[in-house]
């Protein structure tokens, strides 16, 4: 079923298929660009180097620590987290579960960066009608942490993408921005 997404001035958004993880990715390089451009010398964060050779590589690195991290940046809020699982939607962000099984492999320390700036704040579909405060901001959370978080958040599949080709995540873990683990820093 078809539904329509607005942004703050009542405006309809209209969106490319969520599902076009190629065209996701080209923009996920913008998004990170534009994240360190705004950010990233108040942070001490900069492009990890290895994305030049590595389009997998974690996206971030920190100019002091070394340390390595990915940034999650949501535009659009879990619209249905309150009645599925109970969460604000204005408050809730996703986590893909290939993305906790990559790091947990190969990144066990990564720092995750969540970027958060509700473009759309209101979702119709037929007689659902649902509203979300405006939220902008910045959190961090240390994978260590955040991985036994996870441990207690619920699993949400993407219906759209059980026979998904593209590489697209089919499930995602279903967080509260608000929880204590979650470190504002803008």
């Amino acid at each position: 079923m078809a539904y329509q997404l607005f942004d703050v001035n009542n405006k309809e958004l209209l969106h490319h298929d969520l599902q076009d993880k190629s065209r996701w990715c080209r923009d996920g390089e913008k998004i990170e660009e534009a994240f360190v451009r705004l950010y990233g010398g108040m942070l001490n964060l900069q492009i990890n180097p290895e994305k030049g050779t590595n389009p997998y590589a974690p996206d971030l690195v920190n100019t002091n620590t070394h340390n390595i991290g990915d940034l999650k940046f949501q535009s659009t809020p879990f619209f249905k987290a309150l009645t599925l699982y109970d969460i604000n939607p204005t408050y809730a962000v996703v986590f893909n579960l290939k993305d906790r099984l990559r790091y947990e492999k190969n990144y066990p320390t990564i720092t995750i960066y969540y970027w958060i700036n509700w473009i759309a704040i209101k979702f119709i579909m037929g007689s659902t009608k649902v509203e979300v405060e405006p939220l902008t901001g910045v959190w961090s959370v240390d994978f260590p942490i955040f991985n036994e978080y996870l441990k207690k958040c619920p699993l949400h599949s993407y219906q759209q993408r059980v026979d998904d080709t593209k590489g697209n995540a089919k499930s995602s873990y279903v967080c509260d921005i608000r929880n204590s683990i979650f470190k504002r820093i803008i």
